[in-house]
């Protein structure tokens, strides 16, 4: 891409909207424009992200706070998501074993490194994979154990803030809750943020429409994997006063430092 290029970088947490961004930017970056650097997603593999990034137009890593001294030139675009749901979404998914990492067996940390995730000290206990833990559990266990799983993300939401600042103006910060229904306006955003052309920009909000929520119907009934209930504040159904409790006692400030309500 060259020395004086701006790379534009997207940061994301697993279960945040993640696909929804890929296959947008694929088939922008991809497909419709294959002479413009391209895109490629990172999943959490840092050191791959780092090394590769500058030879992309777009590159996107996933639950990893990003040091500003490793990166240069860039304009970052962020998706957040209120913790408690990501918890709550995760619990949901990686109990049906969608992905085939959910089904290995005593899996280590090297096995899911690409996710950067914790394996929680039940399954560590129990042997067999994540996905027949967590159908093997009561819903109360089972939402302690994905909190486990994710405790590196939310480590890594926490950097963010002491990394970059609070109103950094190469960041750009969209919440999940706030795309949900505006997609075609958050690409508006994240087009702009970027500086991308006309053209691009064109394609991107064409992109952003055709997988937005207004889809979701239909890619529901098509059996798309990565489709469930995407309603903000499903933590309040499932949380019960234990997981509640658990969750505050280590992540409370989380919540505080990115805005959400405590109740």
């Amino acid at each position: 891409m060259g020395s004086t290029a701006v790379h534009w970088i997207h940061c994301s947490y697993h279960k945040c909207l993640t696909v929804y961004f890929r296959r947008v930017m694929d088939a922008v970056f991809n497909r419709c424009q294959p002479w413009s650097g391209g895109y490629d997603h990172f999943n959490s593999h840092l050191e791959d992200f780092l090394a590769g990034y500058r030879d992309l137009r777009v590159a996107s890593v996933n639950n990893r706070a990003l040091d500003p001294a490793e990166v240069e030139r860039c304009r970052v675009s962020r998706f957040v998501r209120d913790p408690r749901d990501l918890v709550v979404s995760g619990y949901f998914y990686h109990r049906r074993g969608t992905e085939p990492w959910t089904r290995i067996a005593e899996p280590t940390e090297d096995d899911w490194y690409f996710a950067h995730g914790v394996v929680p000290e039940g399954l560590r206990a129990a042997g067999g994979t994540f996905s027949d833990y967590l159908r093997a559990l009561p819903e109360e266990e089972g939402l302690l154990a994905e909190m486990e799983f994710r405790a590196l993300h939310f480590e890594s939401m926490a950097q963010w803030s002491s990394l970059w600042g609070d109103d950094h103006p190469e960041v750009l910060v969209l919440r999940y809750e706030d795309i949900l229904g505006r997609e075609v306006e958050s690409f508006r955003q994240i087009f702009g943020h970027y500086g991308l052309g006309p053209i691009s920009s064109a394609l991107g909000r064409f992109f952003a429409r055709r997988h937005s929520l207004a889809s979701f119907s239909y890619r529901r009934r098509r059996g798309d994997a990565h489709v469930r209930n995407p309603a903000a504040g499903q933590w309040r159904r499932h949380f019960t006063p234990r997981v509640r409790r658990e969750f505050d006692a280590r992540w409370g400030g989380l919540i505080r430092q990115l805005g959400y309500p405590e109740d």
